[in-house]
């Protein structure tokens, strides 16, 4: 057998096995329902772009003539970052499977090019097709001709990107004079560009006063048509075709800077087998490190623990313990929260004011910022912060080994997150009430009392969301893929959908006892007592209780489903 038709076996062969596996777990109801989910997301997505003429119609040539501009400057960024970007080798990569049973095959390097060529064709028509459906209609009229212009430029592109990083490879072999060489000639691009954009700007300058969108749209026109952007212009041009008639005119450019770029690539190959089996052992030491860590890509921070851990006391406590340095490592939400404040406060320090303006504008702007952190933290911060029973899903089995109650582990597990997610939503609220205040210049009633009421719900809120997602690992725990690794296919798709549903229907659910008690004790409150706006406080912590004890019944039957749970015939998915 030849080495193509062995390659061409491979193919079918593993596709086919990939298609058995997923029916065979088609078999169990709770793959069967999400594929079933994923399958109807999926096909109404394609019907709602099936109407390609007129939704191309509705869209207006000034946001075509954008769309076009960016695409073919982000195809010149592709090419440039190809040189620029990256180690000087041969970006090829093969898999461990490959590098243990094609190198030592009796196959030339220029079969394996071709190997892997060929896998990057089809990774070409893949991502054309997802760019089809996606943007597709925005750009095309028809979009078989752009399924097919788009599968051309992505495979040139490709192929310009293994070319340059064969010629990389050559100039670095060379030492100090090719990276010399390289970077002049990066330099010289790169100046080309910028003195395109500035001939463009002194022939059709921004307008000191007022906004005039015409001028915009010259100014772009003057820069596409450039010739130092012809690059990316052409590789658009044949999937940006308007009819079949201009399709077959750009058909041979398109064609022959997709010769010419193989035909390169073929001349330019350097021996990439020690490279390719490098990389190999890279990503297999990148994946073991992944799963001791837990999935995360950074090795954990040393920190100091959060209290110290007593030889004697709740059993409970020591979890609590465990997953609070676990958080601190991981400390995603927090980073991101610092670096938006910090942001803030560099923008208004280098606005030029005087100290007080400048603190009032600071103020204006961390009060709203802090308060809709707090709100957003209670929608993303329980699928955020998974320092929980998520994170020790692959090790089910050794908590319920502990002598804990089902109980005992779940509410020890919930303590972490919430604990986290609630004193940061504690310190947001009171950066936004402590704003508010300064900005009133005095006592302003009215925020103080929505900052008292909010202090108590959103964390009773995001106890919530939490409990949710901790209940989903507890009774369908093969739904969720360990820490680190992904899920695929239709019924990943239909799963992560009814997840989501689910998890706002339970809160909806739980949310409206607690509304309407918190209403009956503010309206109360309000109109009996004349309490005015002090009958927020009063009514965001019933709302809260109410939440919490809620949380805490569902924690009572969640520890006694999480007693009679067994890990080994739902991680199979072999019912009993």
């Amino acid at each position: 057998m030849s080495f193509a038709r062995a390659v061409v076996f491979l193919w079918a062969a593993s596709a086919r096995n990939r298609a058995l596996h997923q029916v065979r777990r088609l078999r169990q109801p709770k793959y069967l329902v999400g594929a079933l989910v994923g399958a109807l997301y999926v096909y109404s997505l394609f019907l709602r772009r099936l109407g390609y003429q007129q939704e191309w119609a509705v869209v207006s040539p000034m946001a075509r003539l954008f769309s076009e501009f960016m695409l073919g400057t982000a195809m010149l960024g592709t090419l440039l970052s190809a040189w620029a970007l990256g180690p000087d080798r041969p970006a090829l990569s093969f898999s461990e499977t490959e590098v243990q049973h094609l190198f030592p095959a009796p196959v030339s390097r220029r079969e394996l090019l071709h190997f892997k060529l060929a896998r990057g064709l089809g990774g070409a028509a893949v991502g054309a097709l997802a760019a089809t459906v996606f943007v597709g209609r925005v750009l095309s009229p028809h979009p078989v001709l752009f399924f097919l212009g788009t599968t051309v430029t992505l495979t040139t592109v490709s192929l310009h990107v293994t070319a340059a990083s064969f010629m990389r490879t050559r100039l670095a072999r060379r030492g100090t004079s090719g990276t010399v060489v390289r970077w002049v000639l990066l330099t010289a691009v790169c100046a080309l560009l910028i003195g395109a954009a500035m001939e463009a700007l002194s022939h059709h300058p921004f307008p000191e006063e007022g906004w005039n969108p015409l001028m915009l749209r010259q100014w772009v026109l003057a820069l596409s048509t450039s010739p130092a952007l012809w690059p990316g212009r052409a590789l658009v041009a044949l999937p940006l075709a308007q009819d079949v008639g201009a399709f077959l005119r750009r058909l041979p450019l398109g064609l022959g800077l997709l010769a010419v770029h193989y035909a390169w690539v073929m001349k330019a190959a350097v021996p990439f087998e020690e490279s390719a089996v490098g990389r190999a052992e890279e990503r297999a030491r990148i994946r073991e490190q992944l799963a001791q860590r837990g999935g995360r890509s950074l090795p954990p921070r040393t920190s100091a623990p959060p209290f110290r851990l007593a030889a004697v006391g709740r059993p409970e406590v020591a979890i609590l313990w465990k997953n609070l340095i676990a958080g601190k490592r991981t400390g995603s939400v927090g980073r991101l929260v610092g670096a938006a404040l910090l942001g803030g406060v560099v923008a208004v320090a280098a606005s030029g004011e005087s100290p007080g303006e400048a603190l009032a504008q600071l103020s204006g702007f961390l009060s709203p910022l802090c308060g809709g952190f707090a709100v957003l933290l209670c929608f993303f911060g329980p699928s955020a912060v998974r320092t929980d029973l998520r994170m020790d899903l692959p090790r089910l089995e050794q908590l319920r080994a502990l002598p804990l109650t089902g109980r005992q582990v779940v509410a020890a597990e919930l303590a972490a997150p919430a604990l986290l997610l609630g004193v940061a939503q504690v310190g947001l609220l009171g950066v936004a009430v402590g704003g508010s205040v300064w900005r009133a210049e005095g006592w302003n009633e009215l925020w103080v009392a929505l900052g008292l009421g909010a202090v108590w719900l959103l964390p009773a809120v995001t106890l919530g969301g939490l409990f949710v997602q901790n209940a989903a690992v507890v009774l369908f725990p093969a739904w969720l893929p360990p820490e680190g690794e992904r899920a695929r296919g239709l019924e990943a798709i239909g799963q992560r959908l009814l997840t989501l549903v689910g998890t706002m229907v339970v809160l909806l659910v739980g949310m409206l006892p607690a509304a309407f008690l918190a209403a009956v004790v503010g309206f109360g409150l309000y109109q009996l007592l004349d309490a005015g706006v002090w009958a927020l406080p009063f009514a965001g912590f019933t709302a809260a209780l109410v939440l919490v004890t809620e949380v805490a019944l569902g924690i009572v039957a969640l520890g006694h489903a999480f007693d009679q749970l067994d890990v080994s015939v739902e991680g199979t998915g072999v019912t009993s």
